[in-house]
Protein backbone atom coordinates (compact mmCIF):
# COMPACT_ATOMS: atom_id res chain seq x y z
CA UNK A 1 0.00 0.00 0.00
CA UNK A 2 1.10 3.72 -0.42
CA UNK A 3 0.52 6.85 -0.20
CA UNK A 4 1.47 10.22 -2.15
CA UNK A 5 1.02 13.35 -3.97
CA UNK A 6 -2.86 13.54 -2.91
CA UNK A 7 -3.20 9.48 -3.96
CA UNK A 8 -3.44 6.26 -1.81
CA UNK A 9 -3.51 2.62 -3.33
CA UNK A 10 -3.51 -0.66 -2.34
CA UNK A 11 -1.16 -3.55 -4.45
CA UNK A 12 -2.27 -7.26 -4.33
CA UNK A 13 0.19 -9.71 -6.42
CA UNK A 14 -2.10 -12.53 -7.47
CA UNK A 15 -0.58 -16.11 -6.19
CA UNK A 16 1.74 -17.43 -7.84
CA UNK A 17 0.69 -20.85 -10.11
CA UNK A 18 4.52 -22.70 -10.72
CA UNK A 19 6.65 -23.78 -8.39
CA UNK A 20 9.88 -21.47 -9.06
CA UNK A 21 9.56 -17.91 -9.18
CA UNK A 22 11.22 -16.23 -12.53
CA UNK A 23 12.15 -12.83 -10.73
CA UNK A 24 14.57 -14.21 -8.31
CA UNK A 25 11.90 -13.10 -5.42
CA UNK A 26 10.29 -15.49 -2.78
CA UNK A 27 7.48 -14.83 -5.55
CA UNK A 28 6.41 -13.20 -8.44
CA UNK A 29 3.63 -11.77 -6.74
CA UNK A 30 5.51 -10.16 -4.47
CA UNK A 31 7.95 -8.67 -7.17
CA UNK A 32 5.04 -7.33 -9.17
CA UNK A 33 3.35 -5.77 -6.12
CA UNK A 34 6.47 -4.00 -5.00
CA UNK A 35 7.51 -2.83 -8.41
CA UNK A 36 4.26 -1.44 -9.00
CA UNK A 37 4.12 0.38 -5.46
CA UNK A 38 7.62 1.82 -6.14
CA UNK A 39 6.64 3.45 -9.79
CA UNK A 40 3.26 4.64 -8.18
CA UNK A 41 5.67 7.03 -5.43
CA UNK A 42 7.78 7.48 -8.34
CA UNK A 43 4.69 8.83 -10.90
CA UNK A 44 3.73 12.23 -11.72
CA UNK A 45 0.20 11.15 -10.48
CA UNK A 46 -1.54 13.99 -12.32
CA UNK A 47 -3.24 11.73 -14.60
CA UNK A 48 -3.95 8.30 -12.87
CA UNK A 49 -4.95 6.51 -15.67
CA UNK A 50 -1.44 7.68 -17.30
CA UNK A 51 0.64 6.68 -13.76
CA UNK A 52 -0.53 3.37 -14.20
CA UNK A 53 0.18 2.23 -17.84
CA UNK A 54 3.78 3.85 -17.37
CA UNK A 55 4.30 1.72 -13.97
CA UNK A 56 2.89 -1.61 -16.49
CA UNK A 57 5.65 -0.20 -19.04
CA UNK A 58 7.97 -0.49 -16.44
CA UNK A 59 7.26 -3.48 -14.92
CA UNK A 60 7.20 -5.15 -18.62
CA UNK A 61 10.50 -3.80 -19.43
CA UNK A 62 12.47 -5.20 -16.00
CA UNK A 63 10.70 -8.46 -16.25
CA UNK A 64 12.01 -9.09 -19.51
CA UNK A 65 15.51 -8.00 -18.37
CA UNK A 66 15.20 -10.64 -15.25
CA UNK A 67 13.55 -13.30 -16.44
CA UNK A 68 15.15 -13.03 -20.28
CA UNK A 69 12.07 -12.67 -22.40
CA UNK A 70 8.34 -13.89 -22.29
CA UNK A 71 8.28 -17.33 -23.42
CA UNK A 72 6.50 -18.28 -20.57
CA UNK A 73 2.83 -19.23 -21.08
CA UNK A 74 0.35 -16.57 -19.85
CA UNK A 75 -0.16 -18.31 -16.89
CA UNK A 76 2.94 -17.62 -15.59
CA UNK A 77 3.19 -13.78 -16.33
CA UNK A 78 2.99 -12.02 -12.72
CA UNK A 79 -0.09 -9.93 -12.03
CA UNK A 80 -1.35 -7.45 -9.38
CA UNK A 81 -4.65 -6.01 -8.23
CA UNK A 82 -4.50 -2.60 -7.87
CA UNK A 83 -7.27 0.21 -6.59
CA UNK A 84 -6.10 4.16 -6.47
CA UNK A 85 -8.33 6.89 -4.79
CA UNK A 86 -7.56 10.87 -4.99
CA UNK A 87 -9.68 13.09 -3.32
CA UNK A 88 -11.89 15.06 -5.66
CA UNK A 89 -14.70 17.83 -4.68
CA UNK A 90 -17.46 15.78 -4.20
CA UNK A 91 -15.57 12.99 -2.14
CA UNK A 92 -12.96 10.63 -3.83
CA UNK A 93 -12.21 9.35 -7.12
CA UNK A 94 -10.81 5.97 -7.45
CA UNK A 95 -9.49 3.84 -10.71
CA UNK A 96 -9.74 -0.09 -9.78
CA UNK A 97 -8.05 -3.21 -11.76
CA UNK A 98 -8.88 -6.56 -10.36
CA UNK A 99 -10.47 -7.59 -6.87
CA UNK A 100 -8.99 -5.15 -3.95
CA UNK A 101 -11.55 -3.36 -2.07
CA UNK A 102 -12.97 0.32 -0.67
CA UNK A 103 -15.52 0.56 1.57
CA UNK A 104 -16.87 4.03 2.94
CA UNK A 105 -18.37 5.79 5.62
CA UNK A 106 -19.76 9.39 5.18
CA UNK A 107 -20.67 11.52 7.60
CA UNK A 108 -24.09 10.68 7.41
CA UNK A 109 -24.15 7.38 8.02
CA UNK A 110 -24.37 6.17 4.31
CA UNK A 111 -21.96 3.43 3.84
CA UNK A 112 -20.39 2.42 0.20
CA UNK A 113 -18.54 -0.72 -1.23
CA UNK A 114 -16.52 -0.57 -4.45
CA UNK A 115 -13.97 -1.79 -6.54
CA UNK A 116 -13.82 -5.46 -7.87
CA UNK A 117 -16.77 -7.42 -8.09
CA UNK A 118 -19.47 -8.21 -5.61
CA UNK A 119 -19.97 -11.41 -6.82
CA UNK A 120 -16.32 -12.17 -6.76
CA UNK A 121 -16.29 -13.94 -3.44
CA UNK A 122 -19.28 -15.92 -3.76
CA UNK A 123 -17.99 -16.92 -7.25
CA UNK A 124 -14.70 -17.98 -6.02
CA UNK A 125 -16.53 -19.93 -2.90
CA UNK A 126 -18.13 -22.18 -5.93
CA UNK A 127 -15.35 -23.17 -7.44
CA UNK A 128 -13.51 -24.26 -4.55
CA UNK A 129 -16.18 -26.47 -3.21
CA UNK A 130 -15.49 -28.31 -6.13
CA UNK A 131 -11.91 -29.16 -5.12
CA UNK A 132 -11.43 -33.14 -4.84
CA UNK A 133 -8.43 -32.45 -3.47
CA UNK A 134 -8.67 -29.48 -1.11
CA UNK A 135 -6.31 -31.76 1.97
CA UNK A 136 -3.38 -31.47 -0.25
CA UNK A 137 -1.34 -27.97 -0.32
CA UNK A 138 -2.63 -25.63 -3.43
CA UNK A 139 0.57 -26.05 -5.75
CA UNK A 140 -0.10 -30.17 -5.44
CA UNK A 141 -3.51 -30.30 -6.51
CA UNK A 142 -3.08 -31.01 -10.63
CA UNK A 143 -7.22 -30.38 -11.04
CA UNK A 144 -7.60 -27.40 -9.53
CA UNK A 145 -4.16 -26.10 -10.47
CA UNK A 146 -5.17 -26.70 -13.90
CA UNK A 147 -8.31 -24.89 -13.16
CA UNK A 148 -6.53 -21.70 -11.87
CA UNK A 149 -4.18 -21.73 -14.94
CA UNK A 150 -6.89 -21.78 -17.37
CA UNK A 151 -8.28 -18.92 -15.52
CA UNK A 152 -5.25 -16.59 -15.10
CA UNK A 153 -4.29 -17.31 -19.24
CA UNK A 154 -7.66 -15.68 -19.87
CA UNK A 155 -7.51 -12.66 -17.80
CA UNK A 156 -5.89 -9.56 -19.46
CA UNK A 157 -7.51 -9.87 -23.28
CA UNK A 158 -9.87 -12.25 -25.44
CA UNK A 159 -12.49 -10.72 -23.36
CA UNK A 160 -11.77 -11.75 -20.01
CA UNK A 161 -11.09 -9.90 -17.18
CA UNK A 162 -8.70 -7.36 -16.52
CA UNK A 163 -5.59 -6.82 -13.54
CA UNK A 164 -2.49 -4.85 -13.24
CA UNK A 165 -0.12 -6.86 -15.88
CA UNK A 166 3.25 -6.63 -17.73
CA UNK A 167 0.23 -5.53 -21.08
CA UNK A 168 0.09 -1.78 -20.19
CA UNK A 169 -3.32 -1.57 -22.20
CA UNK A 170 -4.27 -2.90 -18.58
CA UNK A 171 -4.57 1.13 -18.27
CA UNK A 172 -7.18 1.36 -20.18
CA UNK A 173 -9.46 -1.43 -18.91
CA UNK A 174 -9.14 -0.21 -15.53
CA UNK A 175 -12.47 0.61 -13.73
CA UNK A 176 -13.35 4.43 -12.96
CA UNK A 177 -15.97 5.87 -10.06
CA UNK A 178 -16.48 8.31 -8.04
CA UNK A 179 -17.94 8.23 -4.41
CA UNK A 180 -20.11 11.37 -2.97
CA UNK A 181 -19.12 11.28 0.43
CA UNK A 182 -20.59 13.65 3.49
CA UNK A 183 -17.74 14.85 4.68
CA UNK A 184 -15.82 14.41 7.31
CA UNK A 185 -15.97 10.67 5.85
CA UNK A 186 -14.07 7.57 6.46
CA UNK A 187 -12.61 5.26 4.10
CA UNK A 188 -10.97 1.75 4.13
CA UNK A 189 -8.90 0.64 1.16
CA UNK A 190 -7.74 -3.35 0.80
CA UNK A 191 -6.93 -6.49 -0.72
CA UNK A 192 -9.33 -9.33 -1.19
CA UNK A 193 -7.92 -10.90 1.37
CA UNK A 194 -8.65 -8.39 4.14
CA UNK A 195 -11.96 -7.57 2.82
CA UNK A 196 -12.98 -11.26 3.03
CA UNK A 197 -14.15 -10.40 6.76
CA UNK A 198 -17.15 -8.61 5.02
CA UNK A 199 -17.23 -10.47 1.48
CA UNK A 200 -16.79 -13.84 2.31
CA UNK A 201 -17.03 -14.52 6.23
CA UNK A 202 -20.05 -11.99 6.53
CA UNK A 203 -18.21 -10.75 9.90
CA UNK A 204 -19.12 -7.25 9.13
CA UNK A 205 -20.49 -5.44 6.49
CA UNK A 206 -19.14 -2.25 4.88
CA UNK A 207 -20.27 0.15 7.52
CA UNK A 208 -19.31 -1.86 10.34
CA UNK A 209 -16.11 -2.63 9.13
CA UNK A 210 -14.77 0.71 8.23
CA UNK A 211 -15.87 1.64 12.14
CA UNK A 212 -14.70 -1.46 13.48
CA UNK A 213 -11.25 -0.66 12.02
CA UNK A 214 -11.33 2.89 12.94
CA UNK A 215 -12.42 1.70 16.22
CA UNK A 216 -10.32 -1.25 16.93
CA UNK A 217 -7.39 -0.98 14.48
CA UNK A 218 -6.53 -3.11 11.49
CA UNK A 219 -3.99 -5.27 13.46
CA UNK A 220 -7.22 -6.49 15.89
CA UNK A 221 -9.50 -7.04 13.01
CA UNK A 222 -6.25 -8.98 11.47
CA UNK A 223 -6.22 -11.28 14.12
CA UNK A 224 -10.22 -11.73 14.03
CA UNK A 225 -9.49 -12.56 10.73
CA UNK A 226 -7.04 -15.18 11.23
CA UNK A 227 -8.41 -16.80 14.06
CA UNK A 228 -12.13 -17.23 11.41
CA UNK A 229 -9.77 -18.95 9.00
CA UNK A 230 -7.74 -21.39 11.37
CA UNK A 231 -11.01 -22.15 12.61
CA UNK A 232 -12.03 -23.23 9.51
CA UNK A 233 -8.62 -24.40 8.33
CA UNK A 234 -10.02 -27.30 5.77
CA UNK A 235 -12.52 -24.82 4.52
CA UNK A 236 -15.65 -26.76 5.34
CA UNK A 237 -17.51 -23.58 6.36
CA UNK A 238 -16.06 -20.85 4.09
CA UNK A 239 -14.56 -23.24 0.64
CA UNK A 240 -11.51 -21.17 -0.66
CA UNK A 241 -8.37 -22.46 -2.49
CA UNK A 242 -5.92 -21.08 0.44
CA UNK A 243 -6.53 -21.44 3.99
CA UNK A 244 -5.16 -17.62 4.46
CA UNK A 245 -4.72 -14.89 1.95
CA UNK A 246 -2.37 -11.86 1.81
CA UNK A 247 -4.22 -9.20 4.18
CA UNK A 248 -3.24 -5.36 3.63
CA UNK A 249 -5.50 -2.31 4.47
CA UNK A 250 -5.12 1.42 4.46
CA UNK A 251 -7.09 3.45 6.22
CA UNK A 252 -8.14 6.61 5.34
CA UNK A 253 -9.75 9.81 6.51
CA UNK A 254 -11.64 12.42 4.75
CA UNK A 255 -12.13 16.06 6.43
Amino acid sequence: CGFAHGKAWVIDGATDLHDAPLTGWASDAAWIAHFANACLHGADMDEVRAAVRQASLAASAAFARIAGGFDSERWKLPIASLLIVTECEEGVAGLDLGDCRAFALDAGGEAFSIGGHDEAAGAETQLAAQQTDADLPLLKRAATIEMLRRMRAAQNGAGGSWTFSLDPACADHARAWRLRLKRPARLLLMSDGFAALADRYGAYDAGALVRAAFDRGLQELTRELRAIEAADAAGARHPRFKRSDDATALLLRLD
